[in-house]
């Protein structure tokens, strides 16, 4: 019974630790590279920063092409994350790397789309 426990704990615990992992990944990592490139605009002496053009503009190219940049990050984020993931079991690399290249989709998609969401102000 304590084995049995013990394995549905397991395998919850690794279930939240993804979890958390990819809210980490779509929100925290264009959240970060957004802050790093209003802190280096800032610092040139420029007001507008990246969040700035997706609060303000209603151009769709624009937008689209200011939210895929800052998806970028969460991209690697979760091809890293999906790429570590499945060196810890016994994978080969092409089906790891595969893994990973649909890890870091999944988590590019839900950061892209989160970011096409934020409407013009």
């Amino acid at each position: 019974m304590l084995l049995g426990l013990g394995i549905v704990l397991g395998f919850a615990g690794i279930g939240f630790l993804c979890w958390l992992l990819f809210l980490c990944a779509v929100y925290a990592a264009p959240l970060f590279v957004a802050a790093m490139a209003c802190t280096l605009l800032y610092d040139h002496g420029l007001l507008s920063g990246a969040h700035a053009i997706l609060a303000s503009s209603r151009d769709p190219a624009l937008r689209t092409l200011v939210s895929l940049l800052l998806a970028l990050p969460a991209v690697l984020a979760g091809f890293g994350m999906t790429l570590g993931f499945s060196g810890m079991g016994d994978m080969g690399t092409i089906p790891a790397y595969l893994f990973a290249t649909f890890g870091a989709l999944c988590v590019g998609g839900a950061a892209w789309t989160r970011l096409c969401t934020i409407q013009p102000a």
